[in-house]
């Protein structure tokens, strides 16, 4: 198994062996001798010397080899009985985050938001960081931590495995020593962690390298980043972890522009995972590392990059570069101070959802002289996924970061799902919401206001496409006949039919009617985006949260989980991929497939065309099927998404018997009526090319046709 991105960096920590070596006439046997704290080898290579047959010969000792002690040592320190003190509080909402600390590299143990938690009861707080430890092993991974210094290119582990180096200064505040060979001290190290001001999201990790030698020290600093996100506990809807970026131009193309540009990739962190390739055991693992910045792929060109974000559904965890947000320098917008970015992965065999990534943050190289320090300060934003809340805090602002949040499913339908119109979308759901003070409400509101908005496009198109379906009915018996005289003919039978479409006056344009319906889809799918995106809707009951107030009953208490209206008991929760997790009885799914039969029964337009027995029993069987099918996909739906499918559906039904008796109030759909009506109006465009067409085919056939002497033209022409 590859190992996590401490143990990786432990493989080259110093360490003093010594073989001692005993001559036996049947066997010579290698003893390894232990380590010592103060001095670890850069590689431990364990080996056993053994003679392969026995001999009476005598053999001299091995000589035990000379390993030089190490050039850069780290300092240990006593260690902390009681561990790091924490900073931030989780009873206090005006602070926004909550960190603990693990000696391991006085990285970040946790990072919890105080004003979210997992679930509506509200006893657990939301995790967005936090150390990794892999099930019966020693690997793990810290997030924010220190990895390593490079000094003089000699790398000295910081992780402090197997003893404690990092000494607490002050709460958030921690140290640790780098010394020579002799003991003299070289390196003082020093990382700070600072949380942002109340009612802002995340802190600021400020890492100091001091030179305490009296000669020019070359030092760099490795770090690790941020940690994945924890998958969600639904799969519905699949793994909505993304990897985004911002980044800035080349410096002649930027010119003095402030303005940092997001990403249009949409990139899943699965890309970030790479594929599986075998192994040298024939397994099949990720590769441990690969390069996130400078990636080409990434970060086209000469790009410069601003900040990297790793998000789900609802939050995200964002590395970006600490300034003054009234600044006037572009190059105080960049990610500076980092040469590299990579990811690791500490566990390289597990599934895509269970893998888990942790970023690398290479430093830029420095050469300190005597008594100065070098310092370089990273600002982490850690909270919702949420334009409002981002753009109200000045710096993320101002990276113009709240441009990264899209209600956008990818895939397939990311190209029909546009920006601009879920932005639209997500601003009316809100302004809804500051009126009736509901967002199950609002839902309802805004679905009526979408229909409403489409309805003159839905009704032209249910007129043309139930009249198109009389006149189909009216003519299928003279269809009929025609097929049956010329069923041999297939030329003279095409062409009977077409003269009969011209003599009944119906244009295939007819059959374009339901055109519009589908053009509406991006409009639906934008708002089925929308609604599945959107953080408000996280833990707030539907209508006043009257189900829990009033009838003391759990039912649609979270509009972005299921309604739970009848909870199943832990032994009977499942789940399946892409489904979501079944943990109660949910009601809304089976009203939906109630809704969604009458929608099919009352939108579906009647049979055009005469089916056979078997034809009739498969159409059957499809719509059985799809009445069926759908509030299966939507059984782990979140209750938001299932309220609107179901307010939609209603009002598509509604809508439909409004339109048709206003048809049948009006006589529109009666054949005499429609074909008198299309005699009034005139032959439509189609009809005009297909006969224009047919002149063509006349004039190349027969050529031009001869004048008539009872013309008034040709009577002119005489005079």
């Amino acid at each position: 198994m590859n190992a996590s991105p401490f143990s990786i960096l432990r493989q080259t920590r110093p360490a003093l062996w010594a073989i001692g070596a005993f001559v036996c006439v049947l066997t010579l046997t290698a003893v390894l001798i232990g380590t010592t704290p103060g001095h670890r080898a850069h590689s431990i290579a364990p080996a056993s010397f053994v003679q392969d047959e026995p001999t009476d010969a005598v053999v001299d000792p091995i000589v035990e080899p000379t390993i030089s002690a190490p050039l850069y040592v780290d300092r240990p320190v006593e260690a902390s009985q009681s561990g790091f003190t924490p900073l931030g509080d989780l009873d206090n909402l005006d602070q926004k985050t909550a960190l603990t600390f693990t000696t391991a590299g006085a990285g970040v143990q946790s990072l919890q938001l105080p004003d979210d938690f997992e679930t509506v009861a509200g006893k657990v707080h939301v995790t967005l960081q936090a150390k990794y430890e892999l099930e019966n092993s020693t690997e793990y991974a810290t997030p924010f931590a220190a990895m390593g210094v490079y000094v003089n290119d000699t790398f000295v582990d910081l992780s402090g495995w197997g003893y404690q180096i990092w000494a607490e200064i002050e709460a958030g505040v921690f140290q640790a020593h780098v010394d020579d060979a002799a003991g003299n001290p070289v390196l003082r190290i020093e990382r700070r962690f600072t949380l942002k001001p109340n009612k802002l999201h995340g802190f600021y990790l400020s890492e100091t390298i001091e030179n305490l030698s009296s000669e020019p020290v070359k030092a760099q600093l490795i770090s690790s980043g941020a940690i994945d996100i924890a998958k969600a506990k639904s799969s519905y809807g699949g793994d909505r972890r993304r990897v985004r970026y911002g980044y800035m131009l080349p410096a002649d193309q930027q010119g003095s522009s402030l303005g940092v540009m997001v990403d249009d990739e949409l990139k899943n962190r699965s890309k970030l995972l790479g594929k599986k390739a075998a192994n040298q055991y024939g397994t099949k693992e990720y590769p441990s590392n690969l390069i996130v910045w400078p990636n080409e792929e990434l970060l086209p060109g000469a790009s410069r990059l601003s900040w990297l974000t790793l998000s789900d559904r609802y939050f995200i965890v964002a590395m970006h570069p600490q300034f003054d947000s009234s600044t006037l320098v572009p190059e105080d917008k960049l990610l500076s101070g980092i040469a590299l970015v990579d990811r690791l992965v500490i566990n390289p065999y597990a599934s895509p959802l269970d893998a888990v990534q942790v970023l690398r943050l290479t430093g830029q190289s420095h050469t300190i002289g005597s008594g100065e320090s070098v310092t370089n300060t990273l600002g982490v934003y850690a909270g919702p996924r949420n334009r409002p809340i981002m753009n109200a805090e000045s710096e993320i602002a101002s990276l113009n970061m709240p441009e990264m949040v899209v209600s956008n499913l990818g895939g397939l339908c990311a190209p029909c799902t546009f920006s601009w119109l879920t932005d639209i979308l997500i601003g009316v759901l809100r302004t809804f919401h500051s009126i009736v003070g509901d967002w199950a409400v609002s839902i309802l509101l805004l679905v009526v206001l979408v229909r409403g908005c489409l309805h003159p496009v839905t009704r032209w198109s249910q007129i043309r496409v139930q009249r198109f379906s009389v006149q189909m009915q009216a003519m299928a018996p003279k269809q009929k006949a025609i097929r049956e005289k010329y069923k041999d003919d297939s030329k003279k039978q095409q062409a009977e039919m077409s003269k009969l479409w011209r003599e009944e006056g119906i244009s295939p344009a007819g059959m374009l009617g339901c055109l519009p319906m589908f053009l509406q889809s991006p409009v639906w799918i934008a708002l089925y985006a929308t609604l599945f995106f959107a953080s408000e809707l996280r833990h707030e009951a539907a209508f006043y949260g009257v189900f829990q107030n009033v009838l003391g009953w759990g039912f649609m208490n979270d509009l972005s989980a299921p309604d739970g209206a009848i909870p199943l008991p832990a032994s009977m929760h499942f789940s399946f991929a892409m489904w979501g997790s079944v943990t109660a009885i949910n009601v809304l799914p089976l009203l939906l497939g109630v809704v969604f039969y009458l929608h099919q029964k009352y939108l579906t337009p009647p049979t055009q065309a005469t089916l056979t027995p078997e034809q009739e029993s498969q159409q059957k069987m499809m719509k059985i099927m799809m009445v069926f099918m759908f509030p299966v996909m939507m059984y782990a739906a979140p209750s938001g998404l299932a309220l609107y499918f179901i307010t939609n559906s209603t009002m598509g039904i509604i809508e439909n018997k409004w339109i048709r008796a206003h048809m049948k109030k009006h006589g529109m759909l009666e054949i005499e009526n429609i074909r008198a009506a299309k005699k009034d109006k005139g032959p439509g465009f189609l009809q005009r090319m297909t006969e224009a067409a047919d002149a063509q085919k006349q004039l190349k056939e027969h050529g031009p046709r001869q004048p008539n002497p009872a013309s008034k033209n040709n009577r002119r022409g005489k005079m």
